[in-house]
Parts: C-alpha cells; sequence; structure tokens
C-alpha cells in the first residue's frame, strides 16, 4: 500500500470511528481523537509528509478531511446548515490542523496531545458558530451524538404524500433536496417528464439533470419551472428554523419567497410538511394556497402561482 492510500485510509477510518462523538461531551478524551493508525503514520511518514507539503499537494489532504467531516454531519444531523460559506470555515479548521501535523513533524518528538486539543477546540468553536443548535439537543453527559437522520423515500410515496397528480404535473421539474439516489428525480424522466434534481449529498453520475449543492446556496431565477417538489427537505428545515431560539428565519423566508418566484404563471410548488406561518401571508392575487391533511397534525400544500 502506497503511503497515500496509508493517509486516505486513515482519514475515512478517523471519521468512521468518531461519527457518533459529542463535542460538547463534559468528559471528552482529547488524547483518544487520534487513532493509533493516524499516529503511526504521522510518525512514520515525515518525510513523505513534509515532501507533499512543500509539493503542495496538502490542499488535497485538507480537501479529504473537509469532505469526510461534510458527509458525517450531513448523516448524523439533517439539520445542520453547511451552506458553503460554513463550509469554507470548516476548510480552515482542517487547514489549521495541517499546519499543526507539518509544524510538529519537524520537532523531535510529537506533540499529539497538543494536536488533538487544538483540533477539537477548533471544531467545537465552528460548530458553535455555525449551528449552536448542536450543543443545545446533544447532553453534555453522554459521550454519544443525537442522531437526526434524513431518510429517502420511495416515489410512489413521495407522490402520495405530497398529492401530485402526474397527469397535471407539468414539465420542467425540480425536485429540491431529492436525495443521495434521486428516486423521485429518476422515476419521473422515465415517465417522460424534464426533471432535474438537487441536493448537498447527491451520489449520480449524471451531472447534466443534477445540481450537487445546498439550497440555500442555489439561485432560483425567475420564472423558471413549471413545477417545484420538496418532500420532507427544504419545507421540514424551514419549520424546524421557526422553531429554533437561533434559527435563520428570514433566509428561509426569502429562500421561500424565491422559490414561489421562480415557478412560471400556472406554476406550483409541491411540498410537505405544510408551511402555516408563512402562507397564511402569500398574497391571494398572486398565488392560489391548497392544502391536503394527511392526519390531523400533518399536511402538505400547494402553492400555485397565478
Amino acid at each position: 500500500m502506497s503511503v497515500e492510500e496509508e493517509i486516505s485510509k486513515s482519514i475515512e477510518q478517523q471519521f468512521i470511528t468518531h461519527s457518533r462523538m459529542n463535542l460538547f461531551y463534559t468528559h471528552l478524551d482529547t488524547g483518544q481523537q487520534f487513532l493509533s493508525e493516524s499516529k503511526a503514520i504521522i510518525n512514520d511518514q515525515k518525510h513523505a509528509l513534509l515532501q507533499m507539503n512543500n509539493e503542495c499537494k496538502g490542499d488535497e489532504w485538507i480537501d479529504l478531511m473537509t469532505k469526510y467531516a461534510f458527509r458525517t454531519f450531513c448523516t448524523s444531523n439533517q439539520f445542520l446548515d453547511l451552506r458553503n460559506k460554513y463550509l469554507s470555515e470548516l476548510r480552515l479548521v482542517y487547514s489549521r490542523l495541517w499546519q499543526d501535523i507539518i509544524t510538529e513533524i519537524q520537532k523531535s518528538v510529537i506533540d499529539f496531545d497538543s494536536l488533538q486539543q487544538n483540533h477539537v477546540k477548533r471544531l467545537k468553536n465552528w460548530m458553535r458558530q455555525t449551528n449552536h443548535f448542536v450543543c443545545e439537543i446533544n447532553d453534555t453527559k453522554s459521550p454519544d451524538i443525537i442522531k437526526v437522520v434524513c431518510a429517502e423515500y420511495s416515489s410512489s410515496l413521495q407522490l402520495k404524500l405530497l398529492h401530485i397528480d402526474l397527469d397535471s404535473l407539468k414539465s420542467p421539474v425540480l425536485d429540491i433536496g431529492c436525495g443521495e439516489h434521486a428516486y423521485l428525480v429518476s422515476y419521473l424522466r422515465e415517465l417522460g417528464f424534464d426533471t432535474f434534481g438537487m441536493d448537498r449529498v447527491l451520489d449520480v453520475n449524471d451531472d447534466d439533470f443534477f445540481f450537487r449543492t445546498d439550497w440555500m446556496d442555489f439561485t432560483f431565477r425567475p420564472e423558471s419551472w413549471e413545477s417545484v417538489i420538496s418532500n420532507h427537505s427544504f419545507a421540514l428545515h424551514f419549520l424546524h428554523q421557526n422553531e429554533r431560539t437561533d434559527s435563520d428565519y428570514l433566509s428561509y423566508a426569502n429562500k421561500y419567497m424565491e422559490i414561489l418566484h421562480s415557478l412560471k404563471k400556472g406554476g406550483t410548488f409541491y411540498y410537505a410538511p405544510s408551511l402555516p406561518f408563512i402562507e397564511c401571508y402569500l398574497p391571494e392575487n398572486i398565488f392560489e394556497v391548497k392544502l391536503f391533511r394527511i392526519n390531523d397534525s400533518y399536511s402538505s400544500t400547494h402553492v400555485m402561482r397565478k
């Protein structure tokens, strides 16, 4: 196995091992953050690491660590705000870690305790500044985080929950938060609908019909879509923001209106759950709102642009 393969495998294993770690656990042992394999690589491959850094290859490892951190956070709590500006700040955390490693391996003895403590401290500060609610929902007495996972629904279930009649659905269609495998997008395309999908964790090969991005970073151009779909994605996150004390409610409200104005006249935004706290303020001369009750506490909504 090459040095590069060893490093890559070590980075992956680090994130797998610590995927449930609660950064805010009172008795968090920062001295155990680096696996023995990671420490061995840093100790045994000093020359190779220094050469990579001198050849400006450090960015590759910084990007890989940031990528794994992004995926780990996405799968641990779907409500984490990971738009581009916060990802850039997260990358700085791993850039500092790389720089610290390079500094330490030039010494006769590597201070792993300092390396680990400084990295955990910066990671905790990043989380507090970008997603403070995580500090509130995770008990400082528990070593493991509370996971808030995101599930992918079958195409048929999504269409049922959203009360979408395929005979009246119009193209082009945009599925916001289509999921890693974009089941509904693929299904609608097979039926002949000109459909596109957007998600920050997309795992598809055909980039012609997909936008791998956060919806808060995406520009919804005016009068672009006949149909926009959001099943337990944007609408659910907007509802979550509305109920939080440290929320970015206004950004979501502005994005919601941006989505509505991206509809062509006669176009419809289909979403669940419903958002009564903002739907009641939509001007009736521009938008028509229809609610579809699913149970006593849950409904989906169609907003048509007149």
